[in-house]
């Protein structure tokens, strides 16, 4: 069964000159001006005669705007077809912008209005209430009918076919934006700011039908996982989950805003030197709920302690809490420094700094906010040989002055920052051949960690609280990289380049912002997540040709055309090939019993031997040394690091031929025809690196064959 999907999509554009002489702006320098936005427009005033004399006699107004809609519907099939789904969204667009040049002076002024919804369903909503049906019991029952299907099963040596969530969303945003733009002598100055506002209506059904881990933990007690036994199927049949987790609430309506402001100076000091200084500042406000139907968890600095505390409200432990319960982070500057300087006629350096902040955090941490008791039903439960659970009733278990919340953000919670310094020599060997070197650090700090401090190796640490998710913002990262490239300009027919590149990155978070996925394994020891970043690629070698074949009308053989000519005659060839080392994978242990019963699963790492890894000629059913790997004991974490192998290496040869065909007059067509993967090679793509897995060490999928296309354009 394939997947199915429609997609609709209008776009409509319109300029309008809007200067008072409208007949004199509208020289080859006025309409230049208007197309270009801001450089354009400034270029456009010095381009020709027109633009010249328009902003002689005054100013030069140009209105452009555009309406975008863009409509989808997707058909997501499954194994199961009663597992299909489906899912739509809609979006329009309305951005408009003004730009003003008045003599030296250029001004522009760009509003956008987006609207988009977006929903998901599956084949029960609204029509059969199968936990229902099934015995299954939840905490106020499942009236809403959006919410009926089959909950979640996970398995510990099995992956389970999912039903997905049936969810509605709606957003809104408007921003406004200013820039100016005048040069003074050597300088070229901008300045400018922009403010934006973004509305969300949302309903919280991330987990509405309930979630049931199953690990073998009843029916082979003494073993921390269940392996090949299938007693994790044993314990379905018998309807005994180790851990069951709910998350349902209703709707909620958030609210966010921010402001920037800006100053640039392209400084020429010298002849040979150009210095770019710049200085940014943003505030962003974290979200807040119309009507404060947001909860965080109030803790003690040690996590000894955890209370649930509303919008607005004051916590026991931290005082008065502001509506988004977030401090909002006040000092985001950022400077920005770039220089270039010819050392020689062929040779220059060019180098610069910049700080960025990640302000696209506090959507998500406030959908989280939003989707918790009381505003929410929120449960996480855990079964043990002496007190299992009961898939009927496993919800409905009693958690009368229990903390429920699941989830929780530090209030002084600050945005990613993101350093990025680089230099780069580059010099010309000859009028067709250049070389470039270039040396690229970053370093990320306030960068997000997931963590599990309510858990030790044995269990649960404070009384009465359920397990739940703290993210913080702790991370910190490090990535170098030097490039070399070597290329040729267009010359004879013929241009291509070579580049090489090596790199190593370094973090002890799962990503930047509110994307990370992966919860810590020992909250008592973070800086035991330091590793490979699960991005890093240490070598990375592309290349690029492309040839005008020399037969043809204006080429070196056959210009006189004819009939072989026409055969073989102007096309042009272009190919590129990549090499790439694989990205890390880490060992991981999913549905252990012991990682089940501290709240979580699947951040439990393996016991590495310290013995290779790596196999000297590795096979789809062997990828790495699965020998070097055990399941730690019950009640310990794994000593493994992050990321520790590496995974299938990439290596693709892509080609593409086209030729144009003059038909006469303004006519012309256009024969394309493209290969990715031209040679056919099989890459291997994902492998399994999960100890409870039957398929544990061997290669999971391929990246596509070779597939080729062949296109047809006429122009007229």
């Amino acid at each position: 069964t394939l997947a199915h999907t429609v997609n609709n999509d209008v776009s409509l554009r319109f300029t309008q000159n809007l200067s008072p002489n409208a007949q004199a702006a509208a020289g080859p320098g006025g309409r230049g001006g208007g197309r270009g936005g801001f450089g354009g427009a400034a270029r456009g005033a010095a381009a020709g005669p027109g633009g010249r004399n328009a902003v002689g006699r005054g100013t030069s107004v140009i209105l452009n705007g555009q309406f975008q809609f863009r409509q989808s519907r997707n058909e997501s099939p499954n194994i199961f077809s009663a597992l299909n789904s489906e899912s739509a969204s809609t979006s329009v667009g309305v951005p408009l912008s003004v730009n003003i040049v008045r003599g030296r002076t250029v001004q522009n002024v760009n509003i956008n209005i987006n609207h988009s919804s977006s929903s998901a369903s599956n084949l029960f909503s609204g029509v059969t209430d199968v936990s229902g049906l099934a015995g299954i019991q939840y905490p106020g029952g499942t009236a809403d009918p959006l919410n009926w299907g089959v909950p979640n099963l996970s398995f510990a040596t099995l992956s389970a076919a999912r039903l997905s969530a049936a969810t509605a969303r709606t957003d809104n945003r408007f921003s406004i934006g200013y820039a100016w733009i005048h040069p003074v002598g050597r300088h070229q100055l901008r300045a400018g700011g922009d403010y934006r506002r973004d509305t969300s209506l949302n309903q919280n059904n991330a987990n509405a039908r309930g979630s049931f881990l199953f690990t073998g933990l009843y029916t082979a007690p003494n073993a921390e996982v269940a392996g090949n036994s299938g007693a994790d199927v044993a314990d379905f049949l018998l309807g005994l989950p180790q851990q069951a987790t709910l998350q349902s609430g209703g709707t909620t309506q958030l609210r966010g805003q921010s402001f920037s402001a800006f100053l640039e100076d392209n400084w020429r000091p010298r002849g040979r030197l150009t210095l770019n200084l710049g200085l940014r500042y943003e505030l962003v406000m974290p979200y807040s709920e119309l009507n404060g139907q947001m909860a965080n968890l109030d803790v003690t600095p040690d996590f000894t302690a955890a209370a649930a505390v509303l919008a607005g409200a004051t916590g026991p432990y931290s005082g008065l809490f502001p509506k988004g319960l977030i401090d909002a982070d006040l000092n985001n500057i950022g400077p920005r420094i770039g220089l270039a300087y010819r050392l020689a006629n062929q040779t220059t350096l060019r180098g610069g700094y910049s700080l960025t902040y990640n302000n696209g955090s506090y959507a998500a941490i406030a959908r989280q906010l939003t989707a918790q008791p009381p505003f929410a039903a929120t449960q996480t439960v855990l079964g043990s040989g002496l007190d299992p659970l009961l898939l009927q009733t496993a919800l409905l278990s009693s958690t009368t002055g229990t903390t429920t919340n699941n989830w929780g953000v530090d209030r002084n919670y600050q945005l990613g920052q993101i350093h990025t310094w680089n230099a780069a020599l580059s010099r010309d060997l000859s009028r067709n051949w250049s070389l470039n070197a270039t040396y690229t650090g970053t370093r990320g700090t306030n960068l997000d960690i997931l963590r599990a401090p309510n858990r030790d190796p044995e269990g649960l640490r404070i009384p009465g609280v359920q397990a739940f998710i703290w993210q913080s913002s702790g991370g910190h990262s490090l990535m170098n990289s030097g490039t070399v490239q070597l290329r040729r300009r267009q010359s004879g027919g013929l241009a291509g380049n070579l580049s090489y590149t090596l790199a190593k990155s370094m973090d002890n978070a799962s990503s930047l912002g509110a994307g990370a996925t992966v919860v810590a394994q020992d909250d008592q020891d973070l800086e035991a997540e330091w590793a490979r970043s699960n991005f890093d690629r240490r070598h990375q070698l592309t290349g690029q040709v492309s040839w005008e074949l020399p037969f043809g009308v204006n080429r070196r053989w056959l210009s006189d055309g004819g009939l072989l000519a026409g055969l073989i005659g102007s096309w042009n060839v272009s190919a590129n090939a990549t090499f790439l080392t694989g990205t890390p994978y880490t060992p991981r242990v999913s549905g252990a019993a012991s990682d089940a019963a501290r709240g979580t699963s699947g951040s439990l790492r393996a016991n590495y031997d310290g013995s290779a890894i790596g196999l000297a000629n590795p096979i789809v059913g062997q990828f790495f040394n699965t020998a070097a790997f055990t399941v730690p004991a019950a009640g310990t974490f794994g000593n493994s690091p992050r990321n520790i192998i590496t995974g299938p290496s990439q290596h693709q040869l892509n080609a593409s031929f086209s030729r144009d065909l003059r038909l006469g007059g303004n006519r012309a067509m256009t024969l394309s025809l493209n290969a990715n993967n031209l040679l056919n090679t099989v890459q291997w793509n994902a492998i399994d690196t999960n100890l409870n897995s039957a398929t544990f060490g061997q290669v999971l999928s391929v990246r596509p064959m070779r597939t080729m296309t062949a296109s047809l354009r006429m122009r007229f």
